[in-house]
């Protein structure tokens, strides 16, 4: 399947993805670098990355009530919005001198609530816009697009602007945003689900947790969503202090820093044009178990070493895993679950999901506080290459039910 024919529709859901993760590459770095200025307590700077993530076990299952009852598309919109909205006053805060962590945890919480909306509707849209057998195609160019906007071009952009004032890299968010709330207004077609005749069924609990309930009674849904939650608390572990590792053990700079996210963003970029190969060409299963081999060997690398040479080696490990994981995910979910349950399963797997994040987060502030940054990359590594023992029957499984569902 060639790019071309992916349809006018999908390239304008790119370009919207595209421009509005630009604007969160360039708060990427601003975030971290703002809050390291703050204070000098991993506690703190690890609270602001937890903001960031809380809303999703908080709202997630709620949220996906409204994602499948609304239109998707005005949906997103207003995420973006309310996400614009946030990150202007955290700027007008910045120019006249009022920032402090608590402004910045709770920006970051406002950010992420409107990301349960816009990550759990989304990839509905994008199933919408294209046909079944594209699924993969589409997803790896969404994904390249992602990489190249939200690591690639912007951590780096970010850090430059970071380094002339502090609020620039929000100011620019900002005008993404926006920039990506008008390009949605330009995607047509019908993107409010079609209702489910179980909706309206029983009590606001039932209905609130029916999301939940089909994730937790489907085969591969609750072990897949089990399993990246293993993943995000021991992933968030690790980025949530990574500045702090870079900066201070490994003495890099600001600019520095930004351009180590570009180096695992230039791989991913590129690994992204080759999953949907790789998955023909091995399977879906087999393609989880490379992302979960390179990101536990990238990691534990960092952890047992401060040789510059390792940061770059555990960058291209990580560029390789991400986009792998992702992509395959995405469409396992895609392929397997019908569209009037969409919104409120993905909203329900993420709940499950990334929920274990702001735990993550927290916990590995609180071992580098205690003990060092490299050893949270020691225990976030082993932890996820723990998966390749025990989750081996996970991806057999997700292969069967994909060639059950062709």
């Amino acid at each position: 399947m060639t790019d071309s024919g992916l349809g006018r529709r999908f390239w304008l859901l790119w370009t919207t993805l595209a421009t509005a993760n630009l604007g969160d590459g360039l708060t990427l770095v601003g975030f971290p670098l703002l809050a390291v200025g703050l204070t000098d307590d991993a506690r703190l700077v690890a609270l602001v990355a937890a903001a960031r993530m809380a809303p999703f076990p908080l709202i997630g299952l709620p949220a996906g009530v409204i994602i499948d009852r609304f239109d998707r598309r005005k949906l997103a919109m207003v995420a973006q919005s309310a996400r614009s909205v946030a990150i202007v006053g955290l700027s007008i805060a910045l120019l006249a001198g009022f920032e402090s962590i608590a402004l910045l945890a709770v920006v970051a919480f406002i950010t992420g609530t409107g990301e349960v909306f816009i990550d759990s509707g989304l990839p509905a849209i994008v199933r919408a816009v294209v046909r079944p057998d594209q699924l993969e195609v589409a997803n790896s160019r969404i994904a390249a697009s992602v990489t190249t906007t939200n690591r690639f071009i912007g951590p780096p952009l970010g850090a430059v602007l970071f380094t002339i004032d502090p609020a620039l890299p929000f100011i620019g968010g900002a005008v993404l945003f926006v920039a990506g709330v008008l390009l949605l207004t330009q995607l047509q077609g019908p993107f409010r689900p079609p209702p489910d005749p179980a909706r309206d069924d029983g009590s606001l609990l039932h209905r609130i947790t029916r999301g939940l309930s089909y994730v937790w009674s489907h085969d591969v849904l609750r072990p897949l969503a089990l399993t990246v939650g293993v993943f995000s608390f021991a992933g968030e572990a690790g980025k949530a202090v990574h500045v702090i590792l870079l900066t201070e053990e490994f003495g890099l700079s600001e600019i520095e820093y930004g351009l180590i996210l570009t180096v695992d963003a230039a791989v991913a970029i590129l690994i992204s044009f080759g999953v949907a190969r790789y998955v023909r060409r091995t399977s879906h299963g087999w393609s989880m178990r490379t992302s979960v081999l390179c990101f536990a060997a990238g990691t534990i690398a960092l952890g047992l070493t401060s040789v510059t040479s390792v940061v770059i080696v555990s960058a291209v490990l990580g560029g390789i895993s991400n986009p792998t994981w992702n992509v395959v995910s995405s469409t396992v979910r895609q392929r397997l679950v019908p569209d009037e349950i969409f919104g409120r399963m993905m909203s329900a797997y993420l709940v499950i999901a990334w929920g274990m994040q702001p735990l993550g987060a927290l916990a590995g502030g609180l071992v580098a506080e205690a003990f060092s940054p490299s050893l949270v990359f020691v225990l976030t590594g082993a932890t996820v290459g723990s998966i390749l023992l025990w989750g081996n029957q996970l991806f057999v499984r997700i292969d069967r039910a994909l060639a059950a569902s062709e």
